[in-house]
């Protein structure tokens, strides 16, 4: 789950080609504000899309289906759950979720809606992006300590915390993040980390500069982010490329695997000049895909 492109329900085109943008998941953002007759339309679009996409047979290369929904104070998240749980979605990126209780809100929201829906009770797994106002940013340490079973993924929405703060520009000299995003950022990631969760870094909104995202992407995956947001079907392919592992990576996973595989039950291993604990073991078997 390196590459997640996010999709507009109201781009018809945009909807008609992200099938083949390979991309590991596509999430189709119900989270826009718009009137409600627009809404309408742009819940239905969503839906069919994701029961259309079900069997993925027009994709060369298969992909998860998420959606993107909220923010609960907002008056349309229910209905928009309940359009989008009929076509049944791997998950939901819950848009500027301020608080533990929020997911609580929506999981209990979500678990009726699959009853109705005629989806598996637990299924449908969320992703909650944090942070995105200054007193969200300021109460992050609740998601590092206790986690709802749902969560398999912890986000954040750069722009929309730029956009409370009243920001002029999201990223500085580099194109490092400003200090308040990379805040935020830092504390998304330890908590993901802390609760063994993926972590999912912001988009790169400039889709002019192919450079600045593929730098982007290459900063996620060295500081420890397991994932990267794509803004356009361009930005996927560099994403994917930074978030592969490296030979070296695969070999050292491999031995990780093959040490304990020798030594059943142990905690600690020494390997490469370091001794490595169940942490590492679950991470390398995780990069090899047998998790």
């Amino acid at each position: 789950m390196r590459s997640w492109i996010v999709v507009p329900a109201d781009k018809d085109k945009a909807l008609g080609q992200v099938a083949g943008s390979g991309a590991d998941a596509v999430v189709i953002d119900l989270a826009r504000a718009a009137s409600e007759d627009t809404k309408q339309h742009t819940r239905l679009a969503a839906r069919d899309w994701l029961v259309s996409h079900r069997s993925q047979v027009v994709a060369a290369r298969s992909f998860a289906r998420w959606v993107r929904i909220g923010p609960v104070s907002s008056p349309h998240w229910r209905a928009d759950l309940e359009a989008a749980m009929e076509g049944a979605p791997d998950g939901v990126i819950l848009a500027e979720c301020i608080g533990t209780d929020e997911v609580q809100q929506f999981a209990a929201a979500l678990y009726e809606c699959e009853g109705r829906a005629g989806v598996r009770s637990g299924a449908t797994k969320i992703i909650p992006e944090l942070g995105a106002n200054p007193a969200a940013a300021l109460h992050l340490k609740p998601f590092a300590e206790e986690i709802h079973a749902r969560i398999v993924g912890l986000g954040w929405d750069a722009a929309a915390l730029a956009r409370s703060l009243g920001a002029r520009r999201m990223r500085g000299p580099g194109g490092l993040w400003t200090d308040a995003l990379a805040y935020v950022r830092g504390q998304v990631l330890l908590a993901a980390h802390a609760q063994g969760l993926m972590a999912i870094e912001a988009g790169f909104r400039d889709t002019r500069d192919a450079e600045g995202a593929k730098r982007a992407a290459l900063a996620a995956r060295g500081d420890g982010f397991s994932g990267m947001i794509a803004v356009h079907p361009s930005q996927v392919e560099a994403i994917n490329s930074a978030f592969a592992p490296t030979s070296e990576e695969i070999a050292e996973a491999r031995e990780i695997v093959g040490l304990f595989a020798l030594n059943p039950g142990a905690e600690a291993l020494p390997s490469r000049g370091r001794y490595v604990r169940q942490g590492d073991l679950a991470r390398a078997r995780k990069l090899l895909g047998e998790d």
